[in-house]
This record gives C-alpha cells, structure tokens and sequence, in this order.
C-alpha cells in the first residue's frame, strides 16, 4: 500500500500541475506556465526519486537526501532566476532528467545482475528512460522550441507529448498492477 500511495501522488500532482497549465494558457498567464514548470520538475524528482527507491533500487538515505536537496536548491534557483518572467531557462532539468535516467540504467543494471524481471516494471522504466533522455535533449533547445515557428518545432513537441503520454499510462498499469493477488 505504501507504494501504491507514491504512484498516486505522483499521478494525482502531475494530474493537477498539467490542469493548472491549462486553465493558465487558457487564461493567456504565461507567467503562471514558467512557475508551473519549475515546480513539475521539482515535483517529478523528488517523487520519482520516492518510487525507484520503493519499486525498483536501494538508494541510500545521504543519496536520498542529497537529491532532496539538490531539488530544493535548484527550485529556489529557478525562481529566483525568472527575470521579469520573461526569461525562462530551465539547464537544471538536464541534471534532473539525467538523475531520472540514471535510476532507469541502475533498474536495467540490476536486472542483468539477477536476470529476471517484472514486465509492467520493465515497461515503465523503458518508458522513464526514453521520456527523461528526450526530456534532457528538449531541455538544452529549450528556448529554441518555444521562440521558433510551430512548424519547425511541432514535430518535436508532438514526439515529447506522446512519450509523456506513454509515461502516464506506464504508471497508471503500475499503480493498479501493484498489490494484486496473483493465484499460480
């Protein structure tokens, strides 16, 4: 039950960041979208950080307690770097994407090492591997995909939100897969 409650938050949190992001483009607060990015990606690490150690691999409790800390300095440093909310320049996210994929290659390290697996695991890291190292690529373009014409940019776009798309999904299957009774 206690990591069903991880996958939870974490898909109830994005649930409401992304409704948020919304009701903001909707409104036309573009303001309000780049504070909303920086709490998503302070959200998703910690977070993220919660389930690997739960499902997937040990982590110690300094490495936890450094990734905490590296989530609130760079969210405080992203805040305080929003310059008449015009500048938006999000470089942390590559160090957190690449913190994320480095939880996904441990995963897949370990099951070299043991040689068996879990398939709706399995899936949901291949998910979290390829969203997050898409995620680091769009991060270092970040202000050429926002600044440039739709028809430059879209494809890319369009491929990012598929991937988060898949992302949800894996985690959804997860979330209700944990804790079944399986009868052999």
């Amino acid at each position: 039950m206690k990591t069903k409650i991880s996958v939870i938050v974490l898909l109830l949190g994005e649930f409401m960041l992304e409704l948020t992001d919304l009701a903001g483009r909707m409104m036309k607060l573009n303001t309000f979208n780049t504070y909303n990015y920086m709490l998503s990606q302070f959200f998703g690490l910690i977070v993220l950080t919660v389930i690997y150690g739960n499902y997937y691999i040990q982590l110690s409790r300094e490495l936890k307690w450094m990734i905490y800390g590296y989530a609130i300095l760079t969210l405080i440093t992203n805040v305080l770097y929003v310059q008449n909310d015009m500048q938006v320049t999000f470089y942390s996210n590559i160090i957190t994407s690449i913190i994320i994929c480095s939880y996904a290659a441990s995963y897949f390290m370990k099951i070299i090492r043991e040689g068996r697996t879990d398939r709706n695991m399995f899936v949901v890291n291949i998910i979290v591997f390829l969203f997050f190292s898409i995620e680091c690529l769009i991060s270092t373009t970040y202000n050429f995909l926002i600044s440039n014409h739709l028809n430059w940019v879209a494809p890319i776009w369009l491929f990012r939100g598929i991937l988060l798309l898949s992302f949800y999904i894996a985690f959804i299957n997860l979330g209700c897969g944990v804790g079944k009774i399986r009868i052999r």
